[in-house]
Formats: C-alpha cells, sequence, structure tokens
C-alpha cells in the first residue's frame, strides 16, 4: 500500500511538472522577469515559487529537513517582506529551471523514504506532497492568466484570425430547482481548509439557467448600453468601471470594419466563438449583467447544492455527474482546449437536477462573499484561506478549461475581489422562486 502510494503521487508530481514546463516554454524572454499587471508577480517568479513551495512543504515541514538555497527561497516566498516588486529580481531563465529541477530531486527522494502510514499530519497520505502538487496545478492556471496579459501587450499580428460569424441561435433555459437538504463541503482529507468541515444545510427552491452566459449574449448587453446605463451597477461597480475604462469583458478585442470579437488568450489572439462561455468578466460586471437580464447570480450554497446534489437524498457527488474521476467527455478542462468551451457541448456532464457545464470551461461568479462554514479551522497556514476570509472576496465555482483534474471537484472554492476580471471568469444566471 505504501509503495503503490508513493507510484502514484510520483507519477502525478512529474506529470505536473511537465505541463509546467510546457508553459514556461510559452514565456517570452522580455517577459520573464518584468511585471505585467499591478495584481501579478511576474511571471518567472511563479515557476520558482512552485519549486519553493513543494521544497518547503515536503521536505523542511514534513522532513525536518533544510532549504536547498535560502537566497532563492526567500526571493521566491509569498510573503510580506518580499513584495511583489522586489519579485522582479530574479534568476535567468536557466537558472529557474535548474532550481525547478533540484527541488524536485529532493522532493522525489524525500517521498522514496518517507512512511505515508505515520500519524504525523505532512506525511500522513502523502498529505505534503498532495498540497504542493494541488499548489502546483494552481499556479499552472496563474501562468496561464499571465500568459493572456502578455498576448494583450504585444503587438496585433499583421492580419487576424478569421472570424466567427456572429450569431446564435442559443436560448437561456431555466431549470427549477427544488428545496432540499444536501451535505455541502468535504471530508477528503486533501481538501483546502476552507471546503470544511462537511455539514448539511436547507437550501430553497429557486430556478438556474441550464447553462452559463455565452459571449454572444454578452456582446446583446454591450450593444444595449449595458456599460453605460447606470441604473445597472451599483454605486462601486459604476466608479470600478469608470476609473477601469471598462467597456466589454478583459482582453475582448473588436474589429470595427466588421461585426466581430477578438480575445487575447493564453495562446495569443483568436476569434471569440459567439455560443462559447464568456470570461474574463469582473463580480461587478457580473452582477450588472444579471440586472440587465432580469435575474441575479447565484448564492454560493445554490450553486454547489445544483452542481452535487440528488433529489430525494442527503449525500452529495464529488462531481457534477456523478463519481467518476473527470474526462474530456465530461467536462473541459486542464488545457485540452486552451478556450473555453462551447456552451452545453458535454451532455455527459450533467448534473443530476440537467445543468450543464458546472466543472471546467469559466470559473462562475456567485453573490456570496468568501466566508468560513461553521466549525472551520485553518490548515496548514492562515495565509491561504483564513487571511481572505475578510468580506472583501466573492466566491466563484467551477472550475475552468485551465484547471487540473485534480482540483476540479465540485465543493473547491475560489475566490477574488469583485475588481478582479483577468482569471477565466464567467456568470451563471440564477432567479428566485
Amino acid at each position: 500500500m505504501n509503495s503503490l502510494r508513493k507510484e502514484q503521487v510520483a507519477r502525478a508530481l512529474r506529470e505536473a511538472r511537465d505541463q509546467t514546463l510546457n508553459l514556461l516554454r510559452q514565456v517570452p524572454d522580455e517577459f520573464l522577469k518584468v511585471r505585467v499587471h499591478g495584481f501579478y508577480s511576474p511571471i518567472g517568479w511563479h515557476f520558482g515559487h512552485i519549486g519553493m513551495t513543494e521544497e518547503y512543504w515536503v521536505c523542511v515541514r514534513a522532513c525536518g529537513e533544510a532549504q536547498l538555497d535560502d537566497k532563492l527561497a526567500f526571493l521566491f516566498a509569498n510573503i510580506p517582506d518580499n513584495p511583489k516588486d522586489n519579485r522582479v529580481n530574479l534568476p535567468d531563465r536557466a537558472q529557474i529551471l535548474d532550481y525547478l529541477a533540484q527541488t524536485r530531486e529532493r522532493t522525489l527522494r524525500a517521498l522514496e523514504t518517507a512512511n505515508l502510514e505515520s500519524d504525523q499530519f505532512f506525511l500522513k497520505d502523502a498529505y505534503a506532497w498532495e498540497f504542493a502538487l494541488q499548489h502546483e496545478y494552481q499556479h499552472q492556471e496563474t501562468i496561464a492568466e499571465l500568459l493572456q496579459l502578455i498576448h494583450q501587450q504585444q503587438p496585433l499580428p499583421k492580419s487576424l484570425p478569421e472570424p466567427f460569424p456572429w450569431r446564435s441561435e442559443h436560448q437561456t433555459e431555466w431549470v427549477e430547482i427544488p428545496g432540499g437538504v444536501f451535505e455541502r463541503g468535504a471530508h477528503d482529507p486533501h481538501a483546502y481548509d476552507n471546503e470544511c468541515p462537511a455539514h448539511k444545510v436547507e437550501v430553497k427552491p429557486f430556478r438556474l439557467a441550464k447553462t452559463p452566459v455565452t459571449a454572444f449574449e454578452w456582446s446583446l448587453f454591450m450593444q444595449e448600453g449595458g456599460y453605460a446605463r447606470k441604473e445597472l451597477w451599483s454605486a462601486a461597480g459604476w466608479a470600478w468601471k469608470e476609473a477601469e475604462n471598462a467597456r466589454m469583458p478583459e482582453y475582448w478585442f473588436r474589429d470595427s470594419r466588421e461585426d466581430s470579437y477578438y480575445f487575447f488568450g493564453s495562446m495569443g489572439l483568436r476569434a471569440i466563438r459567439p455560443e462559447e462561455s464568456v470570461q474574463a468578466v469582473s463580480w461587478y460586471e457580473a452582477e450588472a449583467f444579471a440586472r440587465w437580464s432580469g435575474a441575479r447570480l447565484p448564492e454560493e450554497v445554490e450553486w454547489e447544492y445544483a452542481a452535487r446534489a440528488v433529489p430525494g437524498e442527503e449525500s452529495s457527488r464529488p462531481y457534477p455527474w456523478g463519481i467518476a474521476l473527470p474526462d474530456h467527455t465530461l467536462a473541459s478542462f486542464g488545457f485540452h482546449e486552451w478556450q473555453p468551451a462551447l456552451v452545453g457541448s458535454k451532455p455527459l456532464g450533467v448534473s443530476a437536477f440537467g445543468i450543464l457545464g458546472m466543472a471546467g470551461s469559466v470559473w462562475e461568479w456567485t453573490a456570496s462573499p468568501f466566508l468560513p462554514y461553521p466549525g472551520f479551522r485553518a490548515y496548514p497556514y492562515d495565509g491561504y484561506s483564513k487571511d481572505h476570509m475578510d468580506g472583501n472576496h466573492y466566491v466563484c465555482r467551477g472550475g475552468s478549461w485551465a484547471t487540473s483534474a485534480r482540483i476540479l471537484r465540485s465543493s473547491f472554492r475560489n475566490w477574488y475581489v469583485p475588481t478582479y476580471r483577468q482569471g477565466f471568469l464567467g456568470v451563471r444566471l440564477a432567479e428566485a422562486r
């Protein structure tokens, strides 16, 4: 059992690293050490941070070893003493690669000798290695977000990609969700602290859109003056919109010669497909769109209920479709397509209530602030969840096309400030019954 578990963990670590190194190959040298947005550290920092975090939790915390290089460990640490402006002082690409290789070698060597049946928290069932693995996957998604900003800041190509005809026959369908009791949260020992403890909650009946909002639907909001109608926006949202000069989702580009839209994606400029899920919108934009639609954003508990619950049962599914592990017939995830899926294109991934697209493609904003569940306990440190449970962050759910299968579980909670629009963030509408 111990040796089989070690083989599984080592294989997963190697697969994750292959994707990380593939992402690093996409980064132009001139952008490696540059802060391309005030929200982010330089993209090169994220690669070193992956290695530093893995070494810290596995070698230092789980196995009691010293760090490989104290200077680099500090430079790649996410701590107040190392502010983002200092993180531009990075080593070159070859040195970052060498640091990743050396820290990974130490991690795998520690795995070979570790007793995964120990009662020690960080060793038991490879907790430290799993924590590092999920962390690497999350930073892969952040790196993909940064690649969008890099492409946005480069000159337009001499010729634009062939546009898609800007029309759509898609209609929003509403699904009646009956009230009920279900188990929210997670029992999984490798789930994050904010997903725990699992607890039963009662949800009142509501209606939920069968699919996320499409890019075409968002263009109608734009064409009908959605960004100019103050009555659709909260006071804070309007102030943000004016300061940001937001007139369309982040990364959108419109060709004024044609009725066509483009998107600065992680792999460069591409034509937007009208029926793909809209992405790169802030919470304020999502709220205004919902108001324009005569609807609202779902509460977080409503979203999870619609994704996980089974009518007549109080237990919950780990994924919308059931217990089967994710594959690409069920959801869009793990860099398989490098863009959101067309809405409704994964019918096998349907939830028990008949809702589509609740895993992968785009994260979906909810109306709920990121707050702790009853009985919440911060682990393995306060900085991951607790420090953000301040009422100023809003929860988004479901994962995106860049989210790893390992963290695509329906209990996973993501969160951002309401001004944030640089991620793979979309919208699903709800209504009261």
